[in-house]
This record gives structure tokens, sequence and C-alpha cells, in this order.
């Protein structure tokens, strides 16, 4: 695989894996998607691969405080659902245990409503994935908006098969390894 930086912008024709040194993860984004990555408070490190309306989002952060603490995942899942509903204000969360990699990792499902500049509230069907290393959170966001449930299952239907792909080719790299 390629090694591409760790910042900027780059559009890609052929499967080009982007690697992220400081926080050692990649992912092969779809063929033609714009790779960019930049500096947000909430995250360590933020990517995010689009195409139009279409987008795949990787934030590493710091946890909150208490987050997936237990091997229960039931409580795991309470927690979670319990951090979306307080902290990004989402509701009909659902949330389900699931492997990353072969680590353990949790995929919630919600709604949330979303003002833009204009005061316009629309709303926002997100789906993420999270997934825990050391005192690192990773989050895979994938994310649609619309006025109605129908426009949002418009909205998602044609980038679900590319968004699924590309989360599934998400790596994280053990330490060391991206120095040869």
């Amino acid at each position: 695989a390629l090694l591409l930086p760790a910042t900027g912008c780059y559009e890609s024709e052929t499967a080009v894996r982007y690697v992220n040194k400081p926080f050692l993860f990649s992912f092969v984004p779809p063929k033609g998607w714009t790779v960019t990555q930049e500096a947000t408070p909430s995250c360590l490190a933020s990517v995010e691969a689009r195409q139009g309306e279409c987008r795949f989002y990787v934030c590493v952060s710091q946890p909150p405080e208490e987050f997936l603490p237990t091997t229960s995942d039931f409580a795991n899942c309470e927690l979670i659902k319990a951090y979306v509903t307080d902290t990004l204000k989402g509701y009909n969360v659902s949330c389900r245990p699931s492997t990353t990699q072969g680590r353990r990792s949790y995929d919630a499902i919600y709604l949330r409503n979303v003002a833009d500049e204009a005061g316009i509230v629309r709303l926002q069907l997100v789906r993420q994935t999270f997934l825990t290393r050391g005192k690192l959170l990773y989050t895979l966001t994938t994310y649609a908006f619309g006025r109605s449930e129908e426009e949002l299952k418009a909205a998602t239907t044609p980038c679900e098969a590319e968004i699924l792909r590309t989360q599934a080719t998400f790596f994280l790299h053990k330490p060391g390894s991206l120095d040869r």
C-alpha cells in the first residue's frame, strides 16, 4: 500500500490507502473520493473521505470519562446510549456490540435535529462505531441529512455499499509498524 501524508487533501482514482501515522490508523477510501484532515476542538485527528453528500469520518479523541469501562456489552451499550442522548443530542438510539479488526467495538445508530448556518433544522441520521485502543477512542462516523426519514433513506442508499467497504478496510497499525 502506498503511504500518504497525514495532512492535506488528495483525490484518488485508484484504491489508495490513507495512512495516519501519528494515530496509527488507515483505511481505503472509495475510488474518486476526496480525503481531508483538519484539526478540531474535539478530535486529536479528524479525517473525512467525501464525495458529494456521501461521507466517512474518523475522529481520534480522548474518550469521555467512564466510556466503555466494562466487559459487559449490555452495560457499555447503555453508556453509549446515554452519551449519545446527553452529549450528542441524539434520539431513537440503538446500540449493538460488534468487532472491528478483531477488537470489540460498538455500533450506534441514531437521529439528531441539526440546524444549519441559516437556522434551518434538518434531520440527521448518524451511524457510529466506537473502538478504544489504549487511552484513545476511535469513532468511525457516517451521516446523512434530510427533512424526513424517507429523505434520509434516499440520501444514504447511494453511499451505503462504498461506506461499508471503506469501514471494512479500517485498520489499526501496531506501534512502530509504520516507521519502516
